[in-house]
């Protein structure tokens, strides 16, 4: 009775022995085949195939416009140094009166040494939109204009504003102080973005009119921004200052042109950078507007 019992609880022992070698087995064929994967966190993340999609697209239109912007580069310095030429060219002929726009960003006070290298005409930033003024445009007008040069102000406009709040923020902060040449509204291509802007620009010249009636309003552009607008505003009969990098579009329409966004200015250790106009006309057509407006 007793050896049974003995041989009994042998064999329950070499159950377990032989569960635990299994055991022992299975643990260690499972650490090497672990051991081997890497961990989720050291693994790359992996896109879907559905959304790695739009990542390949937006690759293939960022090469695209790379490539484009390439090309683009390579024909505009051609037709840049065409241009150039002809630019200079009309400049030596002293058919066009010669300027610069100025702001706060931009301070500049030799208003004389401005007019001893040729230059006519100054024009400030003063409000933008409808809480936004600049704080030396007051100073700077009379400087300028103390200094011989015919003056002007610039509307930034701002589609977010409506057309009486700008209107309105103009007239207080600048009063009558509006210089002796046509204000300037200037519109960037990010203001324009449906009819709804364009009616908002409509009404901001409208009301601008009314209140300065010697003054004429232009609209201060490039060329984008004119073909989207101008057939909405001609029955307005209206005049543009063109942002271009030439002097190739001086028709009628376009009472002043910006030739040059960085042209300098004098020479040696007084030579600087400042944007540089025309107005398209005589420095004597010049004057005669500013004392058109001066009455």
């Amino acid at each position: 009775m007793q050896r049974k019992r003995k041989n009994k609880k042998k064999g329950m022992l070499d159950y377990i022995f032989y569960i635990l070698v299994i055991a022992g087995f299975l643990w260690t064929v499972s650490l090497w085949v672990f051991a081997s994967v890497p961990s989720q966190k050291s693994r790359p993340a992996v896109q879907s195939s559905s959304s790695s999609k739009p990542i390949k697209q937006a690759l293939s239109k960022s090469e695209v416009s790379k490539s484009s912007k390439r090309q683009s580069s390579r024909a505009s310095s051609s037709s840049d140094s065409q241009s150039g030429g002809s630019t200079r060219s009309k400049l030596a002929s002293g058919k066009f009166a010669r300027g610069t726009t100025l702001s706060s960003d931009q301070p500049y006070s030799d208003y004389s040494y401005l007019r001893a290298q040729g230059l006519s005409f100054v024009y400030f930033r003063a409000t933008t939109g409808g809480s936004d003024f600049d704080d030396l445009y007051m100073s700077s007008l009379k400087s300028a204009r103390d200094a011989g040069l015919s003056a002007g102000a610039v509307l930034i406009y701002d589609s977010f504003t409506t057309a009486y709040a700008a209107y309105l923020y103009f007239v207080q902060n600048v009063g009558r102080q509006v210089g002796n040449l046509p204000i300037a509204i200037s519109v960037t291509d990010d203001d324009i973005t449906d009819n709804n802007s364009i009616a908002n620009l409509r009404g901001l010249i409208l009301d601008l009119r009314s209140y300065y009636p010697k003054n004429s309003v232009i609209v201060r552009c490039d060329k984008a921004v004119y073909d989207r607008i101008q057939a909405q505003l001609a029955p307005l009969n209206m005049r543009y200052w063109l942002l271009e990098n030439s002097l190739d579009n001086t028709n009628t329409v376009n009472q002043f042109v910006q030739y040059n966004a960085n042209g300098k200015v004098g020479s040696g250790i007084r030579s600087f950078r400042l944007p540089l106009s025309i107005f398209n006309g005589s420095l004597s057509d010049l004057k005669n507007l500013s004392r058109e407006i001066e009455k």
